[in-house]
């Protein structure tokens, strides 16, 4: 979470502007305000975070806010900064752990200012490029392209969140991951300023594009192939028939919560140390895949915290791997 106090905005222009600061009772002040209408933001006062995550665990945040337009994101981050208030840009919410504590900050999402997706052009060798907003959800996504005989992006179909946060941490699974079709990345800077990043600027690498934790994705080119329906379709179906078969998708978790090292999976090496059903409080490694940790009802961050910390002593002392977290610790 970034606390650079940068007073350097977007104009309803896209053009840099000045602002004067503004200190957190200030904030407070004017975002209260702002919930009285529903234009160019929306504000939500006390939003639980267990609503905003798939792991459905979290304390409430202050503030929620919408933004109508990616310039109101960058003010709104901008605002933020400069007022010295810790601020978070919340997807989907997939692969994240909030904790339990209260958030005394702001939560920005994505979903009304970059929930757009278009056609950009094709190409008569079937190549099609497709622009998306950050805020679209994945299932949208692969939807999309199945409507319109799009390939590409069959990977990725099962995995929850949005284009923004699967951008961000590469997402992907055996199959394929995001850098595999990506074209170029829009985003916004440290000082809230709009950058077009080409797929040659960008060093995707396993489970993360390598971005400045102070950026955020606004939207992403996505270079896709023509192909028929039915292909895709088959190919989606294979998909989803395998996640449902290994996967604990049946209660609420993060996903896959070690990215895999260089010599054995992050499950193998879990369940090798035995500890599929491992339980703290009312959180479980999972009995169908040890890479998922999942909330039986009423799990806390904390037990969540715990059952990590004990598998990742135990998969240390038994095979000497240091697993490294894929989900983000809020």
């Amino acid at each position: 979470m970034n606390m650079l106090h940068s007073q350097t905005l977007l104009s309803p222009h896209g053009c840099a502007a000045l602002r004067e600061p503004e200190t957190r009772a200030d904030l407070w002040s004017s975002l209260e305000s702002e919930s009285e209408g529903r234009g160019r933001l929306e504000v939500f006062w006390d939003v639980p975070l267990a609503s905003c995550t798939t792991f459905r665990i979290g304390g409430p945040a202050r503030c929620l806010v919408r933004p109508a337009t990616v310039d109101g994101v960058a003010e709104m981050l901008g605002r933020a900064r400069a007022a010295g208030v810790p601020h978070l840009v919340l997807g989907g919410g997939s692969n994240v752990l909030a904790s339990d504590e209260p958030m005394d900050g702001v939560v920005i999402q994505l979903n009304r200012a970059c929930s757009e997706i278009r056609i950009v052009h094709g190409s008569e060798r079937g190549a099609v490029e497709v622009h998306v907003g950050a805020g679209l959800r994945l299932s949208r996504l692969v939807r999309f392209c199945l409507e319109n005989g799009l390939s590409g992006v069959e990977p990725l179909v099962g995995i929850p969140g949005t284009v923004g946060g699967a951008a961000v941490m590469n997402a992907g699974t055996r199959e394929g991951c995001l850098a595999d079709v990506l074209v170029s990345l829009d985003v916004l800077d440290e000082r809230g300023a709009r950058q077009c990043l080409g797929r040659r600027d960008l060093s995707p690498e396993y489970r993360s594009m390598r971005l400045p934790g102070d950026w955020t994705v606004i939207g992403a080119s996505l270079g896709l192939m023509a192909a028929s329906k039915a292909g895709i379709r088959s190919r989606l179906q294979i998909a989803v028939k395998q996640r449902k078969a290994t996967q604990p998708l049946n209660w609420p978790s993060a996903g896959s919560v070690y990215k895999n090292p260089p010599d054995a999976p992050a499950g193998w090496l879990i369940e090798r140390a035995g500890l599929k059903g491992f339980t703290v409080g009312r959180a479980a490694v999972s009995e169908k895949h040890a890479n998922w940790i999942v909330n039986l009802g009423g799990a806390t961050a904390a037990d969540v915290r715990a059952v990590m910390d004990h598998v990742e002593k135990s998969v240390r002392q038994a095979f000497g791997v240091c697993l490294q977290r894929e989900i983000l610790i809020l």
